[in-house]
């Protein structure tokens, strides 16, 4: 067994366990929201562990790298050998549908979060922010963690753990695949600890902003 075979394979008894502790304390009747958020957990994990379809087979496609911009050496067949990927910086956010990573591409010295379409400057012959923006989701997380607050169980708080090391694992792995230049944003762990404290002082929430720069 190979080091990620067995780092998928430990990955899913773990989400098991959980999803089998859930089932002990709610003598089986396990509530469609912890479900859901089960089931999206799962569904993000087998895409980073097993490669399933995703947007970030669109990332690493080389042919939609732009051989202009990016050193590469030209091979047989008219194709390209590239020695480095095109820039990105990876932000990890919540939005209105959960915890997200999202990546966003490099137009000469700045970052650029619109459509781009054979564009001499661009890294990326196409880039399409609908297709290739979001890497990573796990659907309605905030609400999931602000719900732990009132009703949550052991069984919850296990899967919020899970949740981060899962994601950070993932932006790891992005890391030594992309040519990465900034990682920005909350991971779930600081975005827990801070619903606690405001759910502590009786404070009302906001999801913390997603990022700001002109294009």
């Amino acid at each position: 067994m190979t080091n990620d075979t067995a780092s998928s394979y430990n990955a899913d008894i773990k989400l098991r366990e959980i999803n089998r502790l859930k089932q002990k304390i709610t003598f089986n009747n396990v509530p469609a929201f912890y479900h859901a958020v089960a089931t999206s957990l799962g569904l993000a994990e087998g895409m980073f562990r097993y490669g399933f379809e995703n947007s970030l087979d669109l990332v690493l496609n080389q042919q939609n790298w732009n051989p202009k911009k990016l050193k590469c050496q030209q091979g047989e067949f008219g194709t390209f050998n590239f020695e480095q990927s095109p820039r990105l910086s990876i932000y990890k956010v919540f939005t209105h549908r959960g915890f997200e990573i999202h990546c966003i591409p490099w137009l000469n010295n700045r970052e650029v979060d619109r459509e781009f379409i054979n564009h001499p400057e661009m890294e990326f012959r196409r880039w399409i922010p609908g297709s290739m923006k979001c890497l990573f989701r796990l659907a309605q997380l905030h609400t999931f963690i602000q719900s732990y607050f009132d009703v949550g169980d052991e069984a919850d708080l296990e899967l919020i753990k899970y949740a981060h090391n899962i994601t950070e694992d993932f932006v790891e792995d992005l890391k030594q695949r992309l040519n990465v230049q900034k990682v920005h944003g909350i991971t779930i762990k600081a975005f827990f600890e801070m619903m606690g404290k405001k759910h502590k002082a009786g404070e009302d929430f906001y999801l913390p902003k997603v990022y700001d720069f002109n294009n």
